[in-house]
């Protein structure tokens, strides 16, 4: 047996493990070790059949719930039906733990942001209530106010800072109390409340005879005391978590209190088998980790024999030495085409930073145009965004929330109010919506070079069919507003979408985002941009403090998850001013590296 086949063995036998373990149970799994596969097969081991409980599979994105319903579903339809539930850690607790026992007083509301009622705006100035931050002491029960960043919403203001901050909290308290809006924060506050009570926990371990959270490095403070009542309560728990990816400490997400909540848990299990990463890049996230677990994982993939070392691509000057790379724009086109050397598409090239304003811009897609009036071109649009291959998560998000404004609009020809009050007062749930949403997006015709006004015809007759419930009696939907002027060009140019023979001409796109929103995704080849020399200080020295690691420092864990997105390649560009002190630090840490001034010639690899 080789030594592939005996990682390999050792690998599987860890996911077995995790499969067939009973809760309570802790899994601690490293980037790449099939966590999404254990928790569907786990999932699949339920026997067949009428049941009385089920499993409730919870994650922290809609992204990540609906994979999991869709692996379940290919396996075993049932298993995505009553009684199992897969859903977000916030959908749950609003369906079980908190709209069920709140007064029938109020037309209760779960929104996903104060930015989302019209009503959330403090003082004369109206600030958004979204800026101000609230943190709740569970065991005091009292709420802390804070605004972070006032900035120039206190110039030559009436009000005081504190003034403000009292305000913000009143105004909360009346959209919370006394209209029913309950934002995340507040829909943990009242299940932490809820969950105290044994007759609640009791109907919750009648419901369900265990709990899944994935991605469990993401709860916070909050979602831990609910948890720890439910444990307590004797519902068993399988908590999965990657605490080195713990980069949510904003939401009072921290490492050290999952690691706290799960020492109340006996039974622990690991997982470190990369089937994601090749060796070199196993190595160097490993660097970030403490030193108890400082060993790298192990790469049992598809890439388990390449040695591709860590590209650096210093550009600018510093004093005598000049980079061919004048900026950070020419280190992104010179990073792809060194992928492709090794090849790599650019479309499997995904360019990182800390920050927004840093993302590389080097071949990437510019940023959409959201349509905002319903009219016939919106539809198209969100049609078009919907069948696309890879939407950015917001732009998806805004296609759907478009197509539910158009079957909003033919459901309740009456109702003018936002479109969460109008769902809330028909009683239907944001996730029937969405789903409602996605099928109706999925049934328009393909926008491509059709004359607008068939296209539209077209459009309208589906939408027609969307009927709340199949008894539906309603009016012909109001006919999809287009400029006479438009109705004979293609549907497709008037949607900002190129046209075919463009699309060819143009070249390979890499992806870009910030490390925040690129986590749960991977490319083969990473290129993480590091863009002012003190950033690049601050970084090199918590690297180095034998007292920082992914488990004390925040931002190691953002690069940890930074290099962790990677398959086989992992790039830093950076000013050419710290390209030394970026040399000496990966020297002392023996990692492999090669050094690149210009773009790529033959044999570079």
């Amino acid at each position: 047996m080789s030594d592939l086949d005996t990682r390999r063995n050792q690998a599987q036998f860890q996911q077995q493990q995790a499969i067939h373990a009973a809760a309570p149970v802790f899994v601690r799994a490293c980037p790449g070790a099939g966590k999404t596969r254990v928790l569907v097969d786990r999932h699949c081991l339920t026997p067949p059949g009428p049941r009385r409980s089920g499993r409730a599979l919870l994650s922290f994105t809609n992204v990540a719930a609906d994979e999991l319903r869709e692996r379940c579903s290919g396996n075993r339809p049932d298993l995505t039906a009553y009684p199992h539930y897969i859903g977000t850690f916030d959908s749950f607790l609003w369906r079980y733990l908190v709209r069920p026992f709140l007064p029938a007083t109020l037309p209760w509301q779960h929104v996903l942001s104060w930015d989302h009622v019209p009503a959330a705006v403090v003082g004369p100035r109206k600030v958004p209530l979204s800026l101000f931050r609230f943190s709740y002491d569970s065991t005091t029960r009292r709420t802390r106010v804070q605004w972070p960043k006032p900035g120039k919403h206190l110039i030559n203001s009436e009000l005081s800072q504190e003034e403000y901050v009292i305000r913000a909290e009143r105004r909360r308290d009346l959209l919370w109390q006394t209209r029913g809006y309950m934002t995340g924060h507040e829909v943990r506050i009242a299940a932490l409340d809820h969950v105290r009570d044994p007759a609640v926990t009791d109907l919750l371990r009648h419901r369900f005879f265990e709990v899944v959270v994935d991605e469990a490095q993401d709860c916070s403070e909050l979602d831990l005391a609910i948890l720890e009542h439910v444990h307590r309560a004797g519902l068993p728990l399988a908590i999965v978590a990657d605490t080195d990816q713990g980069i949510y400490e904003w939401n009072d997400a921290r490492p050290q209190d999952l690691h706290t909540f799960t020492q109340h848990i006996s039974n622990h299990l690991e997982l470190n088998g990369n089937w994601r990463s090749s060796p070199p890049i196993c190595q160097l996230a490993a660097t970030l980790r403490p030193v108890l677990r400082s060993t790298p994982d192990l790469s049992v993939g598809d890439h388990y024999a390449l040695d591709t070392p860590v590209l650096l691509l210093p550009y600018g000057r510093h004093r005598t030495k000049i980079s061919g790379l004048l900026d950070a724009t020419a280190a992104g086109e010179s990073f792809v085409a060194f992928a492709a050397q090794i090849g790599i598409d650019a479309a499997d090239c995904l360019a990182l930073a800390h920050r927004n304003i840093a993302i590389p811009k080097a071949r990437s897609k510019p940023a959409p145009h959201l349509p905002k009036e319903p009219d016939a071109k919106a539809l198209a649009w969100a049609a078009a965004v919907f069948a696309a291959d890879e939407a950015p998560p917001a732009v998806r998000g805004h296609a759907l929330g478009l197509a539910s404004t158009f079957l909003n609009d033919y459901w309740h020809p009456e109702d003018t109010g936002p479109l969460a009050e109008t769902l809330a007062a028909h009683d239907i749930t944001p996730a029937v919506m969405r789903r409602r949403a996605a099928a109706f997006l999925a049934q328009l015709p393909a926008v491509d070079a059709s004359p607008a006004r068939d296209w539209r015809s077209k459009a309208r007759t589906v939408l027609r069919a969307q009927l709340p419930h199949p008894d539906a009696q309603l009016t012909a939907p109001k006919i999809l507003s287009l400029a006479k002027l438009d109705l004979d060009k293609p549907i497709r140019s008037l949607i900002g979408l190129p046209e075919k023979a463009d699309e060819e001409e143009q070249p390979a796109t890499m992806r870009s985002s910030n490390v925040h929103q690129a986590k749960g995704s991977e490319a083969d080849a990473i290129l993480i941009h590091l863009p002012r020399p003190q950033d690049i200080t601050e970084l090199l020295e918590a690297w180095a403090d034998p007292l920082a690691h992914t488990e004390t420092s925040e931002l190691l864990r953002v690069y940890y998850v930074a290099i962790t997105r990677a398959r086989r390649l992992v790039t830093l560009t950076y000013p050419y001013s710290k390209h030394a002190d970026v040399t000496a630090h990966l020297d002392a840490l023996k990692v492999e590296y090669r050094v690149e001034v210009t773009g790529p010639h033959p044999e570079a690899f």
